[in-house]
């Protein structure tokens, strides 16, 4: 049984939207005065937002529960408020608009609306003014859990080890294994990864602990190869742990592998031949949600750029070495065997510049606060310097001029922008260089570039439909590009929508041109930047043609492929 299998199975939870029923009734309470909002420096309105938090397995009221609910219209932060003892929650002087609202609590799965099953994407909540929406109730499901104790080669329990609990998913532009919870061992050596979702998990352990010993008439340092559940350093060998709604895992036990520590030997300087100050290897654990990074080792360079790392643990890790405006990121797997001859050379990165500009070349009607400028890597590294906190091309000039420096590598324009604006081109001397992959050599400048912005946006809406034809009031629409080069992590091709409260399902800023158009029942949140998974449902989808700032109306049966 697969993880998304095992989900469908074992999950049915409910998200409230107004006016449909709960899958799981929320019982009737007295009466309170909930919570209300402050929200200095925003937009207010006049709309109301009320409803009730509870536990999913009892019905207990959840108090304390935060509920944070986001706009355009309520800033970057958005309004944050917690539900009282009897777990009710009001949001009120909210302006007209679309939002987003996100339940969590400890020990407790967090919920978007509309959200029925793990990693779903939500909803988003459509306001009109002088709104009073009731009921937007939430039956928090409880978290799952993984406990287990590690131990070394001998049966000691081992403290500070960092675990993980990983999972496949489409993660940083490739399907990987990512990290979905992360905990460290007590004196005991025990550990508890709490948070999960339902799904099928493998459980790894990493520690740059390291002893010597004896071998061979020598001592050599030791330390400890990633060691994954039941005890193998293979992730093909890993045993699956299924966790369903609030289950618990417990007594993966498992003692680490030892292996020898090697060493790591090389030369690092700038891009003028100058030696770097340090260099220094750096072990990362990540995932969707985020990760732990760690320092495993660091040395100082020498005057004719030489450093050595001693003494590091089998892994896989990352050497870094950065001055004031040059870095340099290089991964490194370590086996036990001593590696020589690693070349580091940092680089200040490329570097594009322009204007931002309407169709009719004046200057966009849209805040230029809400206009984001970037670079997005192809190589998986965002090789940005950050100068006071912000990272260059985030602001654009009163003039409507940007600059985004120090990009690494292969890299994207990547434009973000508010709705009902799209990105009509980017040129560069009356070339569209628009979603071109481009690199240039360090220090070099793509100057004089110009990004059209245009405010005639193409629409699709539309309902779904089961297989006889009859409204549903749910699903995912995923609307892509029928030419599948256009699939990349991030395109401007490819969008995905639910429902609202209605039934009906909104995308706004396609391209113009060929798409096809696909509804299923389920589908994880970000799966449909997966080139693989896009082709999956090729056969199954509709397809339409876009013209610049067209509307659309397409209603789609849910399909099960």
């Amino acid at each position: 049984m697969n993880a998304t299998t095992l989900a469908i199975r074992l999950l049915m939870f409910v998200v409230a939207a107004p006016s449909l029923v709960l899958a799981q009734a929320v019982p009737p309470a007295p009466q309170t005065n909930p919570p209300r909002d402050a929200r200095p420096g925003t937009q207010t309105g006049t709309t109301v937002i009320r409803g009730r938090i509870v536990a999913g397995d009892t019905g207990r009221p959840l108090r304390r529960a935060q509920v944070r609910i986001t706009a355009p219209e309520l800033g970057r932060e958005g309004v944050a408020i917690s539900t009282d003892a009897d777990g009710r929650y009001e949001i009120a002087d909210l302006p007209a608009g679309r939002y987003t609202l996100q339940v969590s609590r400890s020990g407790y799965l967090p919920l978007r609306y509309g959200q029925r099953r793990p990693l779903e994407q939500g909803k988003l909540l459509q306001l009109v003014d002088r709104q009073v929406i009731e009921n937007v109730d939430f039956a928090l499901p409880k978290s799952g859990l993984i406990t287990g104790r590690i131990t070394d080669e001998l049966g000691d329990p081992m403290a500070g080890v960092l675990v993980a609990a990983m999972r496949s998913t489409y993660f940083d532009g490739r399907r990987r294994l990512a990290s979905d919870a992360i905990a460290r061992t007590d004196d005991e050596g025990e550990y508890r990864l709490v948070g999960l979702t339902p799904a099928t998990y493998i459980v790894i352990a990493k520690t740059t602990d390291k002893w010597t010993a004896e071998a061979g008439g020598r001592e050599e340092t030791m330390g400890y190869a990633p060691t994954y559940f039941p005890s193998t350093t293979s992730a093909a060998d890993a045993k699956r742990i299924e966790l369903g709604i609030g289950q618990e895992s417990t007594n993966a036990d498992f003692a680490m592998i030892p292996g020898r520590a090697a060493k790591i030997a090389g030369t690092a300087v700038d891009s003028h031949g100058q030696p770097m100050k340090n260099v220094i290897l750096v072990q990362e654990t990540m995932g969707p949600g985020g990760g732990t990074v760690g320092v495993a080792g660091n040395a100082p360079v020498a005057a004719n750029g030489a450093f050595t790392i001693r003494d590091v643990p089998p892994g896989e890790y990352k050497l870094q070495a950065a001055g004031s405006q040059e870095s340099v990121v290089q991964p490194i797997v370590v086996d036990g065997t001593d590696i020589g001859n690693v070349a580091l050379t940092t680089s200040a990165g490329w570097s594009f510049s322009g204007t931002v500009i309407a169709e009719d070349g004046t200057s966009p009607g849209v805040p230029r606060a809400r206009v984001r400028i970037n670079s997005k890597s192809l190589a998986g590294i965002n090789g940005m310097f950050m100068q006071d906190g912000i990272r260059p091309g985030q602001i654009i000039n009163d003039d409507w001029t940007f600059a985004v420096k120090g990009i690494s590598g292969l890299a994207r324009l990547d434009v973000g922008l508010p709705d009902g604006w799209s990105l009509k081109a980017v040129r560069l001397d009356g070339r569209d260089i628009t979603d071109t992959a481009m690199e240039l050599m360090s220090g070099q400048e793509l100057s004089g570039v110009q990004v059209v912005l245009s405010d005639r946006v193409t629409t699709v809406t539309g309902g779904l439909l089961d297989e006889k034809g009859a409204p549903l009031p749910d699903g995912t629409v995923i609307v892509f590009a029928a030419d599948s080069s256009k699939w990349f992590d991030g395109s401007r091709f490819v969008q995905a929508a639910r429902p609202d409260q209605k039934g009906r399902y909104q995308i706004k800023g396609l391209p113009p041109g060929e798409y096809l158009a696909v509804a299923v029942d389920y589908v994880e949140q970000g799966m449909w930047n997966d080139s693989e998974y896009l082709a999956s449902m090729r056969e199954h989808a509709q397809k339409l043609t876009l013209e610049d700032g067209a509307a659309q109306t397409i209603s789609l049966k849910v399909v099960m492929p």
